[in-house]
């Protein structure tokens, strides 16, 4: 009877130490959230100018603010969230929040999470707000990270959409946009195709790439001219079976006309397969 008191009140004894270590976890977890944020608001808040004298002051910090403004990101992203259990719609909306966006705003991020051969992944595309109130300059990037004890742990990232592409510079950008596609032609990878706008003209021109991720880092598999397009949001669209996708984009400016090229998969980058056109609405 008492050796039997004695293995309860041990088990017992376990059980708290348990549930106290996991509260004291909690805590850790609450308070390095809690910084990791206001470290991103008071970040972000160095990435606005309002006038000329914010503006001198922003031009000579942004590219330093820009990076840790991301190496912030990633570790919320890797206190915040259980890589067991987070979907990467809840991972989306979470960085949305952080960067104090709500729903149906322009700008909004992206996340997928991918199994490979390497181990499971989430990569998510981020925009932050960048420039004056009238002149965005947004920094976009993709970033992967692979799910280890329990957390998503940075591995790589890719600045997004940047560098001069035929057709014009697209280094100013705003309203990401991104879709995985199925069935990648290179085993062991992750492909997805991203576009954003290039501002401030309207009808829009956008410009997008096809990016590759193999568990370590990120390729440009594709990188075509910038387009033509009446709409951001619909300037690229997945084929209903996920495994091609459709460019839907103006010949020119005055054109009534919109040109929907479609393009299937090969190693080496999308192939066009097919065109047809439809009046602008």
């Amino acid at each position: 009877m008492a050796t039997s008191i004695k293995r309860c009140l041990v088990s017992f004894t376990f059980c708290l130490v348990l549930a106290a270590q996991g509260h004291i976890a909690a805590a850790q977890q609450a308070e390095a959230q809690t910084d990791h944020a206001a470290r991103i608001k008071a970040l972000s808040e160095q990435l606005r100018w309002h006038d000329e004298a914010g503006q001198s002051q922003y031009e000579g910090v942004k590219d330093a603010v820009t990076r840790s403004l991301f190496s912030e990101i990633d570790g919320y992203i890797s206190d915040a969230f259980q890589a067991s259990s987070a979907t990467a719609e809840q991972v989306r909306a979470g960085v949305d929040a952080l960067l104090g966006r709500k729903e149906g705003d322009d700008l909004h991020d992206v996340a997928f999470l991918a199994d490979l051969p390497g181990g499971n992944f989430l990569i998510v595309g981020i925009e932050l707000w960048r420039g004056g109130t009238a002149i965005n300059e947004d920094a976009m990037s993709f970033r992967a990270y692979k799910k280890s004890e329990g957390k998503f742990v940075y591995v790589a990232s890719i600045d997004a959409l940047t560098g001069a592409a035929e057709g014009g510079s697209d280094t100013t950008l705003v309203d990401l946009n991104a879709e995985p596609l199925k069935a990648p032609p290179v085993g062991g990878e992750f492909w997805f195709i991203a576009w954003a706008d290039v501002p401030p003209l309207s009808p829009y021109k956008v410009t997008m790439r096809l990016y590759a991720f193999d568990g370590k880092s990120f390729r440009t598999v594709w990188a075509p001219a910038i387009i033509i397009s009446d709409d951001t949001n619909t300037a690229v669209q997945l084929t209903p079976d996920g495994r091609g996708f459709v460019v839907n984009q103006m010949p020119d400016w005055q054109s009534q006309i919109i040109l929907h090229k479609r393009y299937s998969l090969a190693a080496n980058g999308p192939r066009e397969v097919s065109e047809s056109t439809s009046e602008r609405k």
